[in-house]
């Protein structure tokens, strides 16, 4: 995570944005030790809960696809901030959620 990486404590929308943008950092850096150790193992659900502690299984494709945009998150099934966020696509084990509004452009300027 970036030394810029510094959470507003003002709307909810930031605060999610962050948040998400936060884990989603956590799991860029899994994912590169993934590839780089050949190693295998969940990702952290990129939701909007602080406190959320679900795994969520992504193969090398599938994460790819997530990250092509830098508004789109991997969650957990149901874990959407539907006021904030559209479902893209469903999978058994996880769900492509894409920022919306604000948080949206928190995201794709934190992507």
């Amino acid at each position: 995570m970036s030394d810029s990486f510094q959470p507003p404590l003002s709307s909810r929308e930031e605060r999610v944005a962050y948040n998400e943008a936060w884990t989603r950092d956590l799991n860029r850096q899994r994912a590169e030790w993934r590839a780089f150790e050949g190693a295998e193992g969940a990702f952290r659900c990129e939701c909007w809960r602080a406190d959320c502690e679900a795994r969520i299984p992504l193969d090398e494709r599938e994460w790819h696809a997530v990250r092509a945009a830098p508004n789109r998150f991997a969650v957990a099934p149901g874990h959407v901030a539907k006021d904030l966020e559209a479902v893209i696509e469903t999978h058994p084990d996880f769900w492509t959620i894409e920022k919306l509004g604000k948080a949206g452009r928190i995201a794709e300027r934190l992507g």
